[in-house]
């Protein structure tokens, strides 16, 4: 049984959610450690994916159909690489396509609840992070892993991901959560976040030891910031390249959908989304690099070459105020007009194909990092195609607190879209609102998920006991 949510029948009941996330993790370590309630076995030493094999392509994978695994193990997951959570959970290898169209592979994390009886079908939700680096040693599949030690906690961000897990556990869900930056760390690249995301949902599909019922399962997909492009991707890929998938309903805050905006950033806290999305860019695209190397400095070069090796935290910390027209011989609206430059950030914006799910997208007015014009704009593209967008401009929120504030309001949202017979989403709506947690039902969910959070850092299982 869930420890707030669910019955021993499996029917979830409405619930209550997370307040903010850095007080559910202090509360969950503080009651850790002044109580002792878990003592947690020392975890084998996990292998950076560089040095494990399990990442590598097997010989022949190309051969395969796209979301075809080509293997599988069991791990375990914890909440600051030391407190395990108990759900039953495992990666999966498998193939896809890269932005070249070729094939290639990538990892995806899936999790049942402890709960659950696998003979039972349910809904699958594919969970984007927003880890927003260029190495693929801050991918989810590492840093989730008991025993990843400190490598694992320079992605320490991610573990803020955990209380949305939380969240879809106790809705009695499956879980995808892929590593839709593939090997390589394309963070900002069009398309292949998309690829990559929908084939991790035709692997999870295809794992017997989850239950789902195939293409039939229903679809949801989350993510927010980084997560957000890559859902954004995945919602405008999907009709063609994964037509088969019944999806109920995309979620998407605040989503980079204009990288080039990322530059009014430049000088501020938020300036190492420059370097990160540069870094990016220069290891996916040959004659991006060349163009770019042409005109940073050999310091701005020496920054690029860092920033892909690190995680967010190091880069947001290193990096904050950096005046990043001080790494280049141009000014920089001249470095965004070089051809080379210029063509491949314009590949990178969202809008120009229109997802054919329902989409739940919403923006904080005064994001600091994603400007709220750019998600206007998308939401305008995407209704004027013929999508079904319901739009909620936040202004209370900004960047940092809007995935906390903003997480009850969309769990409600995927829930009611994947109800059983639910009715289509139609037409598109824009609400304008103080703050998505001034709703009463959302203010219950919120307090519901953040002692489910608190609950599963502490070993306890969440979700519906099922067997």
């Amino acid at each position: 049984m869930s420890v707030i949510n669910g019955d021993p029948a499996g029917r979830p009941r409405t619930g209550i959610r997370s307040v903010a996330v850095l007080v559910t993790m202090a509360f969950a370590m503080a009651t850790v450690l002044l109580t002792g309630a878990v003592n947690s076995a020392p975890a084998a030493a996990v292998p950076l994916p560089q040095d494990d094999s399990f990442y590598q392509p097997p010989a022949g994978f190309a051969d395969q159909a796209p979301g075809a695994i080509l293997r599988s193990r069991e791990v375990h997951l914890a909440v600051l690489t030391v407190l395990p959570l108990n759900v039953r959970s495992w990666q999966l290898l498998y193939r896809t396509t890269d932005l070249n169209d070729q094939p290639t592979v990538a990892v995806t994390t899936v999790i049942l609840p402890a709960g659950a009886d696998p003979n039972r079908s349910r809904p699958l939700v594919s969970l984007q992070f927003y880890y927003d680096s260029a190495s693929n040693d801050c991918s989810p599949s590492y840093v989730l892993q008991q025993g990843s030690g400190l490598a694992g906690l320079e992605g320490i961000h991610s573990q803020s991901e955990l209380i949305a897990i939380a969240a879809l556990i106790s809705q009695g869900w499956a879980i995808s959560v892929p590593d839709y930056e593939g090997l390589d760390g394309h963070l900002t690249v069009p398309k292949e976040p998309g690829y990559m995301t929908l084939d991790g949902i035709r692997a999870a599909e295809g794992f017997q030891p989850l239950g789902l019922d195939g293409a039939n399962t229903p679809v949801a997909m989350w993510g927010f910031s980084g997560g957000g492009m890559g859902s954004g991707w995945a919602a405008e890929m999907q009709p063609t390249y994964a037509p088969e998938l019944n999806v109920k309903g995309i979620a998407m805050g605040s989503p980079t959908s204009d990288v080039v905006s990322l530059l009014h950033v430049n000088g501020s806290m938020f300036s190492s989304l420059i370097g990160i999305g540069i870094s990016s860019l220069r290891k996916a695209y040959p004659k991006f690099k060349e163009a770019a190397d042409r005109y940073l400095t050999p310091e701005g070069q020496a920054l690029m070459d860092r920033t892909e090796r690190q995680c967010l935290p190091r880069n947001a910390l290193t990096q904050m105020f950096v005046d990043y027209g001080r790494l280049l011989t141009i000014p920089i609206p001249d470095f965004l007009q070089v051809p080379e430059i210029k063509e491949t950030f314009e590949q990178t914006v969202l809008g120009r194909n229109i997802p054919t799910a329902p989409i739940f997208l919403y923006q904080g007015v005064f994001d600091e990092a994603v400007p709220v014009w750019t998600n206007d704009r998308l939401n305008q593209q995407w209704c004027a195609g013929g999508a079904s967008v319901v739009y909620t401009r936040d202004h209370l929120s900004e960047h940092l607190s809007l995935p906390s504030l903003g997480m009850a309001g969309t769990l409600n949202w995927m829930k009611a879209r994947l109800a059983p017979n639910a009715p289509d989403q139609v037409g598109c709506r824009t609400d304008n609102v103080v703050s998505m947690l001034a709703d009463f039902n959302a203010l219950l969910t919120q307090i519901e998920i953040n002692l489910n959070a608190t609950f599963g850092a502490l070993g306890f299982p969440i979700g519906p006991r099922e067997r």
